[in-house]
């Protein structure tokens, strides 16, 4: 998995975090970057805007790497592990019950 790349840009209000390598990081992982992208949002509280066509995936507010790793660490512990053996080669599955 690639490391995971932040970029703060604007000010003030208007300030936000771009996640550069989203996609990648998802693909990584065998997830949607939605997926990816909306976790890291509810987990800070922030408002999240995400363009698929345009490969851009944004948080509200300034974060830096390190605190979205720990969040991306966290992500993949509870949502990507296998949770018998921890084996990362997960897939996601959809049951129809």
């Amino acid at each position: 998995m690639p490391k995971l790349l932040a970029k703060v840009e604007g000010t003030g209000n208007g300030i936000k975090t771009v996640i550069v390598n989203a996609s990648a990081i998802a693909k990584a992982l065998n997830r949607p970057t939605t997926y990816v992208t909306k976790f890291f949002g509810c987990e800070l509280g922030a408002q999240v805007q995400m363009n698929a066509k345009d490969d851009r995936y944004i948080v509200n507010g300034s974060h830096d790497c390190e605190k979205l790793q720990n969040l991306l660490d966290a992500f993949i512990k509870r949502f990507v592990l296998c949770p018998n053996c921890d084996n990362p080669e997960t897939r996601l599955v959809c049951l129809v019950l």
